[in-house]
């Protein structure tokens, strides 16, 4: 009887032990998950950052959000990655940075946004991406008060004039000169823009 007892006194020790080891396993491993801080980046890595959104390397975008870097984070010029992968047109990065939590009405240090960065180029794909994420097309820069519609016209953007206006451009909106889209257009001799604003 007394050998039967110490066999389970030393099992129930055993499962006790046991137990307490798992539970300190579980603390060790949450104390860790708790103390790992990612980084900050340094300046020249986020330069690196910002480069790589200028000529779309999604692969290094997304290495860097994995990375935990603060996808809202600014240049110089409050320039994000978000305005410089738009003003290249580059949709895939562009895309994933909205997934990953990119702004769309943080604005840089004139108040220009990613829509307007679109604009300026044949970035049709890139201008319905920013709009559907909740991009305002009727937003002015602290410039000269451009919109997004002032900027395609300019550079005689044609697809991209007629999704601005389908999607509530104001081809009426002036700048601080009291220029419009269709005088911009009108000015770079950019006809077809013109003709297509003129039937609007």
């Amino acid at each position: 009887m007394k050998s039967y007892k110490l066999i389970l006194t030393v099992l129930l020790l055993a499962v006790l032990l046991a137990s307490c080891n798992s539970k300190n396993k579980t603390k060790s491993a949450e104390t860790a998950k708790k103390e790992i801080v990612t980084p900050a980046k340094s300046p020249e890595e986020m330069a690196v950052f910002y480069q790589a959104a200028l000529e779309g390397n999604i692969n290094l975008i997304r290495q860097y959000l994995n990375e935990g870097v603060d996808v809202n984070s600014t240049d110089e010029n409050k320039r994000t990655a978000l305005m410089l992968a738009s003003f290249n047109g580059h949709t895939n990065v562009v895309r994933l940075l909205l997934d990953n939590g990119a702004d769309i009405k943080m604005v840089d240090d004139v108040n220009r946004t990613a829509l307007m960065f679109a604009s300026t180029g044949p970035f049709n794909e890139t201008v319905v991406e920013l709009i559907n994420a909740g991009s305002e097309v009727n937003a002015t820069d602290s410039h000269e008060n451009w919109t997004p519609l002032m900027f395609a016209a300019g550079e005689g953007q044609l697809e991209v004039v007629k999704t601005l206006i389908a999607n509530g451009a104001d081809k009426t909106m002036v700048d601080i000169d009291g220029e419009s889209a269709l005088y911009f257009a009108r000015t770079k001799g950019h006809q077809k823009v013109v003709e297509y604003l003129e039937k609007q």
